[in-house]
């Protein structure tokens, strides 16, 4: 039920923000993200999703669709909105995709961490492709790069961002397991 709560809440604030905001290539958002937010949803127990994981999923997508108010191209904090939203999303990708091939797959533990850092950054890049081939296909006004007016390290960026935030999640999931396997000892 607390999944459903989620997908129920990301999904209006989605259309909310898709509504509100003033940059127009969100308007399409909703119909590409919702399913993604339901599809993910409906696949909670085969992927082994908790709630809390399913939230920061959520989140990373509801930090991309800010974009909708121009904070792609205007961003009042100390680094760009990009390198956020970027560094965000590996962060909670991995914690989840994580937890996913740890619970699904009888693996040692540092398998399922290059697993997941592999699987990871391949999204990445595979986003960064899809970020390009619409571009091509759309150009600069309606597509996802915007090579006038980004900058132009952007894809590299977005990969290093990708990154530091795998690296950060697979660190936080060793931690993680130290404080528990110390505590169990007591």
């Amino acid at each position: 039920m607390p999944h459903v709560v989620i997908a129920v809440l990301s999904s209006i604030l989605i259309v909310v923000i898709a509504v509100e905001g003033h940059v127009p290539t969100y308007r399409v958002a909703p119909a590409f993200l919702i399913p993604m937010v339901w599809g993910v949803c409906f696949l909670r127990r085969r992927l082994r999703l908790r709630p809390l994981h399913f939230a920061l999923l959520a989140s990373a997508v509801l930090l991309h669709m800010l974009g909708a108010f121009g904070f792609y191209q205007a961003w009042p904090g100390p680094v760009s909105f990009d390198v956020v939203v970027h560094y965000w999303f590996a962060l909670v990708v991995t914690l989840a995709l994580h937890r996913m091939l740890d619970a699904n797959y009888s693996m040692r533990r540092w398998h399922v961490a290059v697993l997941t850092f592999f699987i990871m950054m391949g999204l990445a890049a595979l986003h960064e492709i899809m970020e390009y081939g619409s571009y091509l296909l759309l150009g600069e006004e309606r597509g996802m790069l915007k090579p006038k007016t980004s900058y132009f390290f952007d894809t590299q960026r977005d990969l290093l961002n990708n990154l530091l935030g795998t690296l950060t999640a697979l660190v936080a999931v060793v931690i993680a397991r130290g404080v528990r396997g110390h505590r169990r000892e007591r």
